[in-house]
């Protein structure tokens, strides 16, 4: 189901139902903010536990205001753990989460800008809730009577490191002056605009967050199950192909062998002739000679040798030659 905008009398799209929390240190005045900003019909407040729930309807749009309880001003190991647990719990109070969150820093006429302290504790109480509190924050500078501008700067100044985290968006609010519509009005157009930069997206709460991670990761890796079952079923892996080429590669290997061996064969075959050519062709030329004494002898062997080589190179390239034909023709 989507979610319902109305129209602001600026001209500006806002939700038809608006949540926001309320944080802050034990000297900020929440429950007097929270009250100014449900100026408006049908005001309803009711304690949960340390967390304060409020109810209101401002031409039929309703508004749900959380005020959580406060923390230690100075350090957060000073916070007591049951304000800590409050402080993370607020946040479900108004589900399914909060559209903006408002980290309220008291500003008095008499006193000094907030300390590297107090903006310590304020930004690890903050994250108590996670470090994604920070997109959908607002710092606002809630303001006593006879409080001077440079006051008010000096705060804004002190404030700088969480300015900067949640995207500087600030908010000066006049207290003695925040029951005024015009007042109201322009806190709420900021909460707008930040609701309408997050394109209505909600902070959510850690624990439904960790939830919808785990869901998302149980869903990815069934898809992606299921994508390797289907490219399995339709391109099977083919055992038999690797089995034929390995019953190929044992048949090329076995042939290669077979013939090195046979060109070792006819290796050794071809100097056997060789020699036992030359060998009768000695002993011919030999006998022949020998009518004209050793020195004819031993020409006759030199020639015998000769001749023999010659006639046994001759009848191998024969039978050679002769082969390769009958073995083509097959």
């Amino acid at each position: 189901m989507g979610t319902k905008f109305l129209t602001s009398p600026q001209g500006s799209s806002m939700q038809s139902v608006l949540r926001v929390v309320l944080f802050g240190n034990t000297g900020a005045d929440k429950n007097k903010l929270a009250k100014s900003v449900l100026i408006g019909e049908k005001l309803t407040g009711e304690k949960n536990g340390l967390c304060t729930l409020y109810k209101s309807e401002q031409a039929g749009r309703r508004i749900c205001v959380v005020e959580a309880p406060g923390w230690h001003k100075h350090s957060i190991q000073q916070t007591p753990e049951n304000v800590k647990e409050e402080i993370t719990r607020s946040v479900l109070l108004c589900p399914p989460g909060p559209h903006a969150l408002l980290l309220v820093i008291p500003v008095k006429a008499l006193s000094e800008e907030p300390s590297v302290g107090e903006i310590n504790a304020a930004e690890m109480h903050m994250e108590l809730l996670s470090e994604r509190v920070w997109k959908h924050t607002i710092l606002l500078f809630a303001c006593d009577e006879e409080v001077d501008e440079t006051t008010i700067r000096k705060h804004i100044h002190s404030a700088e490191k969480i300015l900067e985290k949640c995207g500087g968006r600030s908010h000066v609010l006049q207290m003695n002056a925040c029951e005024s519509p015009t007042q109201i009005s322009e806190l709420l157009q900021k909460i707008d605009s930040l609701v309408e930069d997050s394109r209505g997206d909600f902070f959510i709460p850690q624990a439904y967050y960790e939830l919808i991670q785990k869901k998302t990761l149980e869903a990815s890796g069934a898809t992606r199950l299921s994508q390797r079952r289907g490219s399995l079923q339709m391109d099977p892996p083919n055992f038999n192909k690797h089995k034929g080429d390995s019953e190929e590669k044992k048949e090329s290997a076995e042939a290669a062998k077979h013939s090195e061996d046979g060109s070792r064969i006819s290796m050794d075959s071809t100097q056997f002739v060789l020699i036992l050519m030359g060998a009768f062709g000695a002993l011919l030329g030999s006998v022949a000679g020998a009518e004209n004494g050793v020195r004819g002898s031993f020409m006759g062997l030199v020639f015998g040798i000769f001749v023999g080589v010659l006639v046994a190179l001759f009848i191998m390239y024969i039978y050679t030659h002769f082969y390769s034909k009958q073995t083509t023709h097959k």
